[in-house]
């Protein structure tokens, strides 16, 4: 029977590089997600308006290429970071930045490339995602990947957070290749009940990000088990469809912190019934 799949994050990359690429490995780690363009999105970055988006060291992705090309490592997804709908200016760069990463993505065979839609506007219209999702799609149906938009939590510029949102604009896109990449801590941010959540879409879900986080909300993107989030019901579901699963925690936790979480993730899983 074919395991679901739990993948490490360069979200949590640390130096040396190398040192951490082989720390992973050993501790069991076969599958991994790249944050290749990280959304700044601190408090004082949206009061002043500005989109900070972080690119990947290129000494990781030199070292990332040395893991995938001799078959130690699998990327299973690319994060290409925040399209931006404020404007058609913004829409238009965020567009062309997410089409160099997909082809980037394709240089090491990953099936998947998340974005996340963004805006410093609370009252932005649903059709400039779709929009600028529909502008995507074709691009990523060509090179064979999926595209898959993330959620975000409230209070954040990243605007896909209501359940009714997510499915609105999956269904007007209406492209196979349009899925969902669920961030667990986010969606307790809306809803505690995480099936609650997922239930308008879940037939979408290609990759979840997963963390604990506490019924207060004050501490997020914990190592499962640490929170207050209860996983059975959810892992069940995952466990039934198979699907990968990245370890999203703090950027501060190590390699030894990733491996309990997968610990813990696999302990709940032989657990559980689909």
């Amino acid at each position: 029977m074919k395991e679901t799949i739990i993948a490490a994050s360069t979200h949590n990359i640390k130096k040396p590089f190398a040192g951490w690429f082989r720390d992973i490995y050993s501790l069991g780690f076969r599958y991994l997600d790249v944050e290749f363009l990280k959304i700044v999105d601190e408090p004082h970055a949206i009061v002043n308006s500005i989109g900070k988006l972080k690119s990947i060291n290129s000494d990781v992705v030199r070292e990332l290429k040395h893991w995938v090309e001799n078959n130690m490592i699998k990327v299973i997804s690319f994060e290409a970071g925040a399209l931006f709908i404020d404007d058609d200016k913004k829409l238009r760069k965020s567009i062309a930045r997410i089409r160099e990463v997909i082809s980037i993505a394709v240089s090491f065979k990953c099936p998947t490339v998340s974005i996340t839609p963004s805006s410093f506007n609370e009252n932005v219209s649903r059709e400039k995602i779709v929009e600028g999702c529909k502008a995507l799609v074709d691009e990523c149906e060509s090179y064979g990947v999926k595209l898959s938009l993330e959620n975000g939590e409230v209070g954040s510029i990243k605007i896909l957070r209501k359940p009714e949102d997510i499915s609105y604009v999956i269904e007007k896109v209406g492209s196979p290749i349009l899925g969902v990449c669920l961030d667990v801590a986010a969606a307790a941010t809306i809803d505690f009940n995480i099936m609650s959540y997922v239930s308008k879409f879940m037939d979408y879900i290609d990759i979840i990000h997963v963390n604990d986080v506490t019924r207060d909300l004050k501490f997020k993107n914990l190592i499962v088990g640490l929170g207050d989030l209860e996983f059975n019901p959810f892992m069940s579901f995952v466990k039934k469809r198979k699907i990968p699963m990245v370890i999203e925690i703090y950027s501060g936790y190590g390699p030894v912190d990733l491996y309990l979480c997968k610990r813990q993730i696999e302990k709940i899983l032989r657990r559980v019934d689909c």
